[in-house]
């Protein structure tokens, strides 16, 4: 039998002090509940597994018209910026290019949770870091900690913990279905210096010998430091080592070798993300799922920083909300629908119908002529293009 020792007891628990869980943890505790964040790393915001990327505020006003009243997170602290992006450059299987203006911040992204987490002290919550942390149940009452024997008792409990959440599958939000491989991409990067790249413009390019069933990325971080990486879906790919297509994205491809040529290289570091929108529900009756772990990941573009601050504060107010005055936490999923639910869908079915085309080169390359700059800055930012919208 087990013996369960109960640390403490707080409102609400989160898992994962990432972005979702760090502002959701923020606004909770603005409005009053008593906060506890676990987090399996040993450090906030380290290591990074992640492109940075962010979009500036007016373009996320574009990008998502109905989230306006979230849109203060997207002031980040300047001393979390590292660069500014202007444009972003699309290269197609065969070379042709295609730019448009879309203006970004590249982040430290250590830097911005550490500022983050520092105010969530301030407001009087705990972090615990290096405790990696799972869903118990007594009687009626929710625990979240390393183990039985080890938890928090807590009223409600936001999953931040990425993907794929430990939390979220505890709870029975996250389901095999979702866990299929056309629906998660296996990202690898490396922080690369001493480049010779136009630091105003991101790239993104597409290919299967480097990047099947995804993208790979130069996203300049200024002063010749660059994020540089691939994501595939094993679905499409054809070697079993993932590794291997970012060493030929690196060294071989024809279109990044002599840009990519006399770089130095930081370690690689490798990630999992979910690509196929929302889990088809993000609460239970006790969980929240924010963020990377309840799919909060813009399909056609692989963003996921802005939609973890946003369904971070949604899920810290319903939190509140919930507990002072016992509304239900489905209320998070109305919510979040009604800020970014379109947009979501949207870039999902692009993807899907994207799956299409992405098995070969040439005829990614004729779908790229099709769309056009336009057309192509459309699907990146998550709306039909005007060809497509009938079937959209």
């Amino acid at each position: 039998m087990w013996v369960w020792k109960v640390r403490t007891s707080v409102d609400l628990a989160v898992a994962g002090a990432g972005p979702g869980g760090l502002y959701a943890a923020a606004v909770a505790l603005k409005r009053g509940l008593t906060v506890h964040v676990f987090d399996k790393k040993t450090a906030i915001g380290a290591p990074v597994k992640c492109g940075e990327y962010f979009p500036v505020r007016e373009e996320m006003e574009y990008l998502l018209p109905s989230a306006g009243d979230y849109m203060h997170v997207f002031d980040v602290p300047r001393e979390s910026v590292d660069n500014v992006c202007k444009k972003i450059r699309v290269i197609s299987p065969r070379g042709r290019e295609y730019e448009f203006d879309f203006k970004a911040f590249v982040l430290d992204r250590t830097t911005l949770e550490q500022v983050v987490a520092e105010s969530v002290k301030k407001l009087g919550g705990t972090i615990e870091l290096g405790t990696p942390v799972d869903l118990f149940y007594r009687d009626d009452k929710i625990l979240v900690g390393r183990d039985k024997t080890n938890a928090v008792e807590a009223k409600a409990v936001i999953a931040a913990d990425g993907f794929p959440s430990k939390v979220a599958k505890s709870a029975g939000i996250l389901t095999p279905d979702y866990m299929t491989p056309n629906n998660v991409a296996i990202n690898y990067e490396r922080l690369m210096s001493a480049l010779h790249v136009d630091q105003s413009v991101t790239e993104m390019y597409l290919g299967t010998k480097y990047a099947p069933g995804g993208y790979g990325w130069i996203i300049p971080k200024g002063k010749g430091i660059a994020n540089v990486g691939i994501g595939i879906r094993t679905s499409f790919s054809k070697r079993n080592d993932g590794k291997e297509y970012l060493e030929y994205f690196l060294h071989e491809s024809p279109l990044t070798r002599e840009k990519l040529d006399g770089g130095t290289l930081g370690p690689m570091i490798a990630d999992v993300l979910p690509v196929d929108g929302p889990l088809s529900r993000t609460y239970s009756e006790h969980v929240m799922a924010v963020g990377d772990a309840a799919g909060m990941v813009m399909p056609t573009n692989g963003g996921g920083i802005a939609t973890a601050m946003i369904t971070g504060e949604i899920a810290g107010e319903v939190a509140a909300d919930h507990i002072q005055n016992g509304i239900s936490l489905s209320e998070y999923e109305q919510r979040w629908k009604r800020v970014m639910g379109r947009e979501m869908h949207v870039s999902t079915e692009l993807r899907r119908l994207a799956d299409h085309f992405m098995g070969s080169d040439f005829v990614f390359h004729l779908l790229l002529r099709f769309l056009g700059t336009q057309g192509i800055k459309d699907v990146i930012t998550c709306r039909a293009p005007m060809i497509l919208r009938p079937i959209i």
